[in-house]
């Protein structure tokens, strides 16, 4: 049996979850400091129904992107929310303030309430560094372009840890898609057989790894779907390297 050299894991749900109410909170900020923006380049009193309009517009193209298993960019994510302004607010009058407005109300949000840490994960991580294993973050993203996520956890020490970062909108492949496992081999410099990949999903981290010939496909949490059967499952990425070394693929 080849032993792995590297392990790829999932990023939401998977190494980091929402704090309570997060999400939310930060569509209010994104959606305030966009009404504010689009009010004082010129707008009207109708940029404040027009922004969470302009926002649904980008996510909706995002939607279909991604039925596709494709990713859209973290430029035409900022264009699809501009675009959609322009059409309903005609009178706006862009500027470099509003552009640079448009690109932090979109991108920055990872920085205003960055998410909780999943219980174990510092541990595990740790434990497969110990393993003298490369890991990579592969992830699908949501509005905010991957890049800013990760430098908010960079931030938060995941740098220690992460040797290589794959975000489906730099990549332009959304996981199932074989694009953005292939990005993640080709960083980690392994073969599909020397690397194990971890996540919470079973249609984009299970068979989307399986698909591409990973050496092992674990799944975390709660979200076991009968007809996808995993490698390995747990109940979290707490045990994951004890897993590995049971299993004969690391050294203890």
């Amino acid at each position: 049996m080849t032993r792995l050299r590297a392990v790829a894991l999932d990023l939401w749900g998977t190494l980091i979850v929402d704090a309570p109410g997060g999400g939310r909170r930060r569509m209010r900020r994104r959606e305030a400091r966009l009404t504010r923006a689009y009010k004082q380049a010129g707008a009207g009193a109708g940029a404040a129904d027009a922004v969470p309009r302009a926002i649904r517009h980008a996510i909706d193209e995002l939607v279909v992107a991604h039925q596709s298993n494709i990713d859209l960019s973290g430029e035409d994510r900022v264009n699809a929310v501009r675009r959609s302004m322009l059409e309903q607010c005609p009178a706006t009058v862009e500027n470099d303030a509003l552009l640079e407005e448009l690109t932090g109300a979109i991108c920055d949000s990872a920085r205003w309430e960055p998410p909780d840490v999943i219980d174990g994960v510092e541990e595990e991580l740790d434990a497969l560094k110990r393993s003298h294993l490369n890991l990579a973050v592969v992830s699908n993203t949501g509005l905010a372009p991957g890049r800013y996520v990760e430098r908010a956890l960079v931030a938060r020490g995941f740098g220690r840890w992460i040797d290589h970062w794959i975000w489906s909108d730099d990549v332009l492949s959304w996981k199932p898609g074989q694009v953005i496992f292939a990005a993640a081999l080709e960083a980690l410099g392994t073969t599909a057989d020397e690397t194990a990949f971890v996540g919470d999903t079973p249609e984009a981290d299970v068979l989307g790894s399986r698909h591409a010939g990973f050496a092992v496909s674990i799944l975390v949490g709660d979200k076991a779907e009968e007809a996808i059967t995993p490698d390995i499952e747990l109940p979290s990425i707490k045990g994951l390297t004890a897993s590995l070394v049971e299993a004969g693929l690391i050294s203890p």
